[in-house]
């Protein structure tokens, strides 16, 4: 009996120490598996630079391996299955194209320049070269120009390499973004010059009995050139006038196209005041045309019939002029 003590004492000290020490590597909770990468369909960089991370989620540390440059600033590019396996075997990246029509597009992000802002910065680079103060600038293709540049980038415009020529009125130049710097994206661009002068036009588009004000009216520069005699250049020709027939916004107002507000419409009826110096008569008619505050027109005597000719005066009413007014008015 005595021989098992030693074993039982072992036992013992063996059970305590377990109870004191835990079994620590017993208890020690499971390793979180890492997430296997993930390929984007789609990607929008705003950088210049397309790295691992941009491409694949949950990259690692691999994550900010650059691969390429990314496309212009409002373009894009698809990767397809083949390159983006090659990828991830060179940077024993854990993935492969499930099928062979795997990809990602990458596109970047751009902003759009005010093609109006770059050709206030060309006047004013023209003017120094000789050209006219304020000209009107004609970009070559203007409306189909689209300047974009990266979404991140200062949006100060920049004009360098300009090329004038008075003789031909042409030019040449190239547009940077942001000016001046090193990065900066660049753009040529060519067009004409023309002396240019500012002309009223309406805002938006007006029709006939809609009186023009001074709300109604913003000023466009235009080539001088094109200002024939009978566009309206100044506000006091079109202030108060009526447009004709409708008339559409931003376009030049030619002088036959508004008139004085019709007070009188034609084949309307109309109170005919005949003046003299002892009495005041009034009649009853009808007006043979249209006619504006102080235009003299044709009217007929619903009694009598007879056409006369009388200066309007206000809605409704006109007044038989003798001989004498009838030559001061025409």
């Amino acid at each position: 009996m005595t021989s098992l003590r030693p074993v039982r004492r072992l036992a013992a000290l063996a059970l305590f120490a377990a109870l004191v020490c835990g079994l620590p590597a017993a208890a020690a909770e499971p390793a979180v598996p890492a997430l296997p990468p993930q390929l984007r369909p789609s990607v929008t960089l705003e950088g210049d630079v397309i790295r691992l991370g941009d491409l694949w989620e949950n990259a690692g540390d691999k994550a900010e391996v650059p691969l390429a440059r990314a496309p212009e600033p409002g373009k894009h590019i698809t990767l397809e299955a083949r390159w983006l396996a090659a990828v991830a075997n060179a940077y024993a990246l854990d993935w492969r194209p499930a099928t062979p029509f795997d990809r990602s597009t990458v596109e970047r992000a751009g902003r759009a320049i005010d093609i109006r802002a770059v050709e206030t910065e060309l006047r004013e680079a023209l003017a120094l070269e000789g050209a006219p103060k304020g000209a009107t600038v004609e970009l070559a293709n203007r409306g189909s120009l689209k300047i974009l540049v990266p979404a991140n980038a200062d949006q100060t415009i920049g004009i360098r390499d300009l090329n004038y020529d008075p003789r031909m009125n042409r030019f040449s130049a190239v547009v940077e973004v942001p000016a001046g710097a090193a990065n900066a994206s660049r753009f040529k661009i060519n067009g004409s010059v023309f002396a240019s002068t500012r002309i009223p036009v309406l805002a938006h588009a007006m029709g006939r009995g809609e009186v023009i004000s001074e709300n109604d009216i913003e000023w466009v520069d235009v080539r001088e050139e094109t200002v024939r005699r009978d566009i309206v250049t100044n506000l006091r020709q079109v202030i108060g006038q009526e447009p004709r027939y409708p008339l559409r916004a931003g376009a030049p107002i030619r002088t036959a196209e508004i008139q004085k507000p019709i007070s009188v419409a034609r084949n309307s009826a109309v109170t005919i005041i005949v003046r003299t110096p002892f009495m005041v008569l009034s009649a009853q008619g009808r007006a043979s045309e249209d006619g504006s505050v102080g235009d003299v027109i044709r009217v007929t005597n619903s009694q009598s019939k007879q056409i006369v000719d009388a200066r309007v005066e206000g809605p409704g009413q006109v007044s038989v002029i003798t001989a004498g007014q009838r030559a001061q008015a025409y």
